[in-house]
């Protein structure tokens, strides 16, 4: 059987599929999608002779794949899908709107009152965390405390911000 007759029958048999695999592990249609188009694209260019268990193959690049997504952008973001946000967090697209421009004023004063207002050591983890980018273990370290209170305090600190905003 020709290999590019293969390869569309197994893009057409898998694509769905694999895409729903992948945008449950990601969060997000699009950044799923191209995870998808890339794990076919490497299928293309394996170098092996015969594939055994394609499907196994396929969900062992697209999981690694899922791997390198998250270290490369979820510790530092680059965008975040705008169809994922709820409307009220929707990117301001008219700046002259005096409303949204108060809206996102005062989420913001709201969100700095509570992350002032989180217990001194609670503070300085996620400040550590979600402002300066350290890991868990270097938080540990930092605070001289074990990486599992880490954890914790950032666990605290994440339900109070919650709280504020339901």
């Amino acid at each position: 059987m020709n290999s590019s007759i293969t390869l569309t029958h197994l893009y057409l048999r898998h694509y769905c599929e694999l895409r729903n695999f992948l945008l449950r592990r990601v969060g997000c249609r699009e950044i799923a999608t191209e995870l998808t188009q890339e794990t076919f694209i490497r299928v293309m260019v394996y170098p092996g002779e015969s594939i055994l268990n394609a499907r196994a193959m396929l969900y062992r690049i697209a999981s690694n794949l899922v791997i390198d997504y998250h270290r490369a952008h979820v510790k530092h973001p680059e965008y975040v899908c705008i169809d994922e946000l709820p409307i009220h967090d929707s990117p301001v697209c008219n700046l002259t709107d005096p409303a949204r421009v108060i809206y996102a004023r005062q989420l913001l004063e709201k969100l700095c009152r509570a992350i002032e207002g989180l217990p001194p050591q609670c503070h300085r983890a996620f400040i550590l965390h979600k402002f300066d980018g350290y890991t868990h273990v270097e938080i540990a370290e930092k605070l001289g405390i074990s990486r599992n209170a880490v954890e914790k305090l950032l666990i605290r600190a994440l339900v109070q911000l919650r709280q504020v905003f339901t």
